[in-house]
């Protein structure tokens, strides 16, 4: 992997979650949110992903994968991305943001030759959501139909078993939190409607009138597609905060810690997707 790589690798890591602050500041989640002082490592944290690079580099050495040479230049990568970490500028880091960006919509605007796609009309509401998406599902895309190409000649066997199994799971998860989030808002939303009209309470029903993005994309996968409807049911969810927000059923405040969370938990699926987008593009250039 290239210097440049790596740097797209961490800037990556640091920057989805990021994108929960409504200022904008990248500095200071970078600043804290890789590296545990407490000696604690945050899933989905840019240190927990390279300690479980590390880790698994020993665990393939120990089961005779892959030689002790190979699991030191592993481990030598690993500290190598720390460094990068450490010393990366916050202009650098900004600059590597719009860059993803532009590159997630290029990829989105070009279509695939011989990949059987189906076509979404997307719609996603709320600004905040916009970034994410742009910085994580066109590489997810990407990566879901080049892994089933590609997977076996960039990875070896037991490697793509343990990557599947991850963005499996982590899919799944994500799945399971957002139908839960959008199930208990609608409900909880629907509860309090009916009390303020027992009280002939003023309701507002506020709507976006103009959408944070609209435009057509092609899914290579139904992995991708799963995704994609993860963001949309959480766009939905986002549509209740408004509602909660504008009754003066919950503060601001609270509908952010929220949606942190939510850019929090989608973190560790993307930062895999990209990282192994990485690699199979690695291959695909090499055929």
């Amino acid at each position: 992997m290239t210097t440049a790589e790596h740097i797209d690798m961490i800037d990556d890591a640091m920057t989805l979650p990021a994108e929960v602050a409504l200022s904008g500041d990248h500095t200071s989640t970078a600043g804290t949110s890789g590296f545990a002082e407490a000696g604690q490592l945050e899933p989905g944290s840019v240190e927990h992903e390279l300690q479980e690079m590390v880790d698994a580099a020993d665990s393939l050495r120990r089961d005779g994968v892959i030689t002790a040479a190979d699991a030191e230049k592993k481990k030598a990568e690993v500290e190598k991305t720390r460094k990068l970490f450490r010393e990366l500028p916050p202009e650098q880091r900004a600059a590597i943001v719009k860059r993803r960006r532009d590159l997630g919509l290029q990829i989105l605007n070009r279509e695939l030759a011989g990949a059987a796609v189906v076509a979404v009309d997307l719609k996603l509401n709320h600004t905040r959501l916009r970034p994410l998406f742009l910085q994580s599902w066109p590489y997810l895309n990407r990566m879901s139909l080049n892994l089933q190409r590609f997977g076996a000649d960039t990875f070896g066997r037991s490697e793509l078993t343990t990557i599947n199994d991850f963005l499996e799971r982590e899919l799944a998860k994500l799945e399971d939190y957002v139908d839960e989030q959008l199930r208990v808002a609608k409900a909880y939303c629907e509860m309090r409607e009916a009390e303020m009209k027992a009280k002939n309470d003023i309701i507002f029903r506020p709507t976006v009138t103009r959408p944070s993005l609209e435009m057509e994309i092609q899914a290579y996968s139904r992995f991708s597609l799963r995704a994609l409807q993860v963001l949309v049911n959480f766009d939905k969810t986002m549509d209740e905060f408004d509602f909660m927000v504008w009754n003066g059923i919950r503060d601001q405040s609270d509908v952010n810690d929220q949606v942190n969370s939510f850019l929090r938990k989608f973190q560790p699926l993307a930062l895999r997707s990209y990282t192994t987008h990485l690699k199979l593009m690695t291959t695909i250039r090499g055929i």
